[in-house]
């Protein structure tokens, strides 16, 4: 208790001691009198708690006075606000409908953006596309400028302009339209020994060229015409020479539907005489039988239809033999015969018979052979080609069809001689041995019609 009361003595004399200076500071007046005992003390408080009361009130009035001014100041800040709000609302409408245009706008440019993409990768496809159409195409050799141009439209990167994209409907215009035409012009021709001459030109459509009557080939990676190393026939070259010679009239002319590509195989495409050499020794051998063959078939073709014209003769002169004909020779070996002994004038017609008979057969024996021999020989050239092709197979395997296309062709054509060969001389000696034994019938006929005018006399005769 002592303690405390110690405490509050030494707190009194603080507020004491400080509150006359807070006081004479605040009220700019004089400190006042020091303070000597309690009662001067707890009065001392006492009126500075009086005065502290008195400035918080006025502190509190001045605190309410700025409270309300605040108060009118928000009011008047609000009813400035509305006011404001009023009148910027058409403003926000606005703001609200730009902002809805711009969205609507944002998502067109989107679409249009893609829509553009499509367009361009779709234009880009097209061009590299019909760019090696043009490649292949043999207009290409008559305007030789747009192949550049098509190309330099394909390797853009940026998105198609108006002008490109009419420019590539121009070109495929001017394709779709040229493809119909019939046109001459004037272009570099390579001919066979590599040397470029300038000639004019006939191109029909897309097929076809000619110059000076030959047939041109397109070569797509040079964009140049060749002229064929192997032509056609006469008659098709004939026909575009006259076809080129008279303009405005119809006329015909031979067009390759697969532009080119048939005329191209000619080249690739064996003449009569490399199929003959692709035959080999054995092929040569076939066709010499065959043309010795031939050779004998005609010879006694042409002599058995002349000797059957003149037995045709002699029957119509039987009674006056001619020693020209083999009949005429059988019925001139029996004059002088007496017809009365039967037995040697039939000795005599068998014996004139069988000496006409090697005349009228000679040669049949040898064509036969002939015949009979080409098919073995083409099965000779079969077997040997295949024994090269096998041979070539052990060697180098079967990597490139090449290697084995000499034995295989070799087979292949030595089977076709011997065939070709064998089928006529089978033919011509049927025929030859038909006319040989036709006319010796006709001369075992007319014997036997000999001997029976002599059986008839001397039946008369008794």
């Amino acid at each position: 208790m002592r303690g405390i009361l110690r405490f509050l003595v030494a707190a009194s004399w603080c507020v004491a001691l400080c509150s006359p200076v807070m006081v004479a500071a605040q009220a700019g007046e004089a400190p006042a009198q020091q303070i000597t005992n309690l009662n001067e003390l707890l009065e001392s408080v006492r009126d500075a708690q009086r005065q502290q009361q008195a400035r918080n009130a006025q502190r509190e009035q001045r605190f309410l006075r700025d409270k309300q001014q605040q108060q009118e100041l928000l009011s008047q800040s609000r009813r400035e606000f509305e006011r404001s709000k009023n009148e910027n609302q058409p403003l926000l409408a606005v703001t609200e409908a730009n902002a809805l245009e711009i969205e609507r706008l944002k998502t067109q440019l989107a679409d249009v953006v893609q829509e553009m993409g499509d367009l361009s990768s779709t234009f880009r496809e097209f061009s590299g596309d019909f760019s090696a159409v043009l490649q292949d195409s043999m207009i290409s050799a008559q305007f030789p400028e747009r192949r550049q141009q098509l190309e330099a439209l394909a390797a853009a990167t940026t998105h198609p302009t108006i002008d490109e994209i009419q420019a590539l409907w121009l070109l495929l215009q001017e394709e779709m339209t040229e493809a119909a035409r019939i046109a001459q012009f004037e272009a570099p021709v390579i001919q066979v020994d590599g040397s470029a001459t300038p000639a004019q030109v006939l191109r029909v459509g897309p097929f076809s060229a000619y110059s000076d009557g030959s047939f041109l080939r397109f070569v797509p990676e040079t964009g140049e015409l060749l002229v064929l190393s192997r032509q056609p026939a006469a008659r098709y070259r004939d026909a575009a020479r006259a076809f080129i010679e008279q303009p405005g009239v119809i006329a015909p002319i031979t067009v390759d539907p697969s532009r080119g590509s048939l005329l191209g195989m000619l080249s690739y495409t064996p003449s009569l005489r490399e199929r003959i050499d692709q035959g080999g020794m054995i092929g040569f051998i076939i066709i010499a039988l065959g043309t010795l063959g031939m050779a004998m078939a005609c010879w006694r073709g042409i002599y058995l239809a002349v000797v059957y014209f003149r037995i045709r003769n002699q029957l119509q002169r039987v009674t006056t033999p001619m020693p020209s004909n083999p009949l005429g020779r059988v019925l001139k070996s029996v004059e002088g015969v007496n017809p009365r002994d039967e037995e040697l004038l039939q000795l005599k017609l068998d014996e004139a018979v069988l000496a006409e008979m090697p005349a009228l057969e000679r040669g049949n024996g040898v064509i036969k052979l002939l015949a009979a021999t080409s098919p073995l020989l083409g099965l000779l050239g079969t077997v040997t080609g295949m024994i090269l092709t096998f041979q070539a197979i052990s060697l180098f395997g079967t990597g490139d069809p090449k290697l084995m296309a000499g034995g295989i062709s070799q087979a292949l054509v030595t089977t076709v001689l011997g065939l070709v060969v064998a089928i006529p001389l089978l033919f011509s000696h049927s025929i030859i041995a038909y006319l040989s034994r036709s006319m010796i019938q006709r001369l075992d006929e007319q014997c036997a019609g000999v001997l029976a005018r002599s059986a008839e006399q001397q039946e008369r005769a008794r």
